[in-house]
């Protein structure tokens, strides 16, 4: 499991995963409706005492607020660093329900 972190910069939510020794090719990321999910697999050997192979899948998933525009999700990756840029939508998805009285189902 990578670390990651998320972070809410007021336009947009932000998603770093540390991936270090995994080329981008072994990455992949997938948002199914409203969860957003980053798989892939590492496999590394070294000859020596010191180093060894390492291998492996890893799976993330996180639930993705409502107010995302997935059509403009961006993904980078740097330095084994995962970024993912999740805008937010302009349109406002928050508004007030009016209670009716009882009785009055009209």
């Amino acid at each position: 499991m990578p670390v990651v972190e998320e972070a809410d910069s007021g336009v947009a939510y932000v998603v770093r995963a540390e991936l270090p020794g995994v080329r981008r090719e072994r990455v992949n990321v997938e948002v199914d409706g409203r969860e957003l999910h980053i798989s892939g697999s590492v496999e590394e050997s070294a000859d020596g005492n010191a180093l060894r192979r390492r291998s492996g899948t890893f799976s993330y998933g996180v639930r993705v607020p409502g107010d995302v525009d997935i059509d403009r999700i961006q993904a980078d990756m740097t330095d084994g660093v995962l970024t993912l840029r999740l805008p937010k939508t302009a349109a406002v998805t928050r508004r007030t329900i009016e209670i009716r009285a009882e009785g009055n189902a009209e």
